[in-house]
């Protein structure tokens, strides 16, 4: 493995971010594991945290995503209903339960309803795309509560669902 010093002979940490990531992301873990704060490039590391953070957010609004679309679905084709949707349904809400649990600053209320709101905004796409029904005639504000959708999750999958994470999914707002 090259050292510090060889890995900068291609260019200063700043340019790296740019040409080289990986070798940009092994030197800054390189010198923040020396203790070298001075030298680490800390512009580019304090965004890419960030985007770690984000990550996080935007998989957890695309899985409130899918659920409201599947959940929409249900309530208005129930003719179409199958096992894949209630399947979805449920794999949709475990994964929610797994990143709140592994990320609890995520279930602060406004970033909640922050991740809630915007899901449905993209849910409404999905929607628009899988019913073949023009955007415009589905509501830009979220038809559920959380609340409700809790509640359909139980009635819909209460087989598919554990007893302590719905307790969990209750006990959010």
């Amino acid at each position: 493995m090259l050292n510090v010093k060889e890995k900068l002979a291609t260019g200063t940490l700043s340019e790296l971010y740019h040409t080289d990531y990986y070798t940009w992301a092994m030197t800054n873990a390189e010198l923040l594991k020396e203790g070298r704060f001075n030298e680490i490039d800390y512009i580019n590391l304090a965004e890419e945290v960030k985007d770690l953070g984000l990550s996080e957010y935007k998989e957890l609004r695309s899985y409130l995503a899918n659920l409201l679309s599947h959940l929409y679905k249900w309530d208005n084709q129930p003719g179409l209903r199958s096992k894949s949707w209630k399947n979805t349904i449920a794999n949709s809400t475990r994964r929610i339960i797994r990143v709140l649990k592994e990320n609890p600053g995520l279930k602060y209320e406004f970033t909640f309803n922050e991740a809630f709101a915007t899901a449905w905004n993209e849910a409404r796409f999905i929607i628009s795309e899988d019913i073949d029904l023009d955007i415009r005639f589905i509501s830009k504000h979220c038809t559920y509560t959380f609340k409700e959708v809790v509640n359909k999750v139980c009635e819909i999958a209460p087989d598919r669902i554990d007893e302590d994470d719905i307790a969990f999914l209750k006990n959010l707002l």
